[in-house]
């Protein structure tokens, strides 16, 4: 009876050390596939939404423009990402590449009349006041608006910014990149 005893403890041991052995090992949050990774240059694509949007032919303007530009890139990194407003208008004379060098080319999205209106401009020196933006506008293809109302704009290509951290998200590993500088929303400091 000892001797069974024995056994069917030591059988018992031996299982459950066995079962520990083959449970896997908490991962650190530093690793894996959504661990935390230096932001990697990239050309972005920029897109700034306003309630409000009106342009002259000569000075584009938007009204409660978001305090938020959403950024992302195209292929080989396909990364996305949010800087605050005023920090894009900050870093924009800024770099290498950068938009006074070599102004971007933007598309102007409204709905004019129930009818979408797309009007192309090369933006120069931006403003930010509170929370209207105006940049000085280049006409370079489409019509002017002739009425004001809410719209969306598409900048082509920011080389910024530089530095920050991405991770990878969901069953895709889509990439969400936080710049080192000009975060939004603003996260307290660590």
């Amino acid at each position: 009876m000892m001797t069974r005893v024995f056994c069917s403890a030591l059988f018992l041991v031996a299982s459950c050390v066995s079962a520990l052995a083959q449970t896997p090992a908490p991962t650190t949050p530093n690793a894996g596939p959504s661990a935390p990774f230096p932001m990697p240059p990239a050309d972005w694509l920029l897109v700034q939404t306003a309630t409000s949007v009106s342009y002259d032919g000569k000075i584009l303007t938007l009204k409660g423009v978001s305090p938020g530009t959403i950024m992302f890139s195209d292929r080989p990194q396909r990364m996305t990402a949010n800087v605050a407003t005023q920090a894009l208008i900050d870093e924009w004379n800024k770099g290498q590449r950068n938009f006074e060098k070599d102004p971007p080319n933007a598309n102007l999205s409204m709905l004019v009349n129930g009818k979408e209106q797309n009007t192309i401009v090369e933006l120069t020196n931006p403003k930010l006041s509170g929370d209207t933006l105006t940049y000085d506008a280049r006409l370079l293809d489409g019509g002017i608006p002739k009425t004001t109302g809410p719209g969306t704009l598409f900048i082509d290509w920011w080389e910024g910014p530089n530095g920050g951290v991405c991770r990878h998200y969901g069953p895709w590993h889509t990439v969400h990149c936080e710049p080192s500088y000009g975060r939004y929303p603003a996260r307290p400091p660590n």
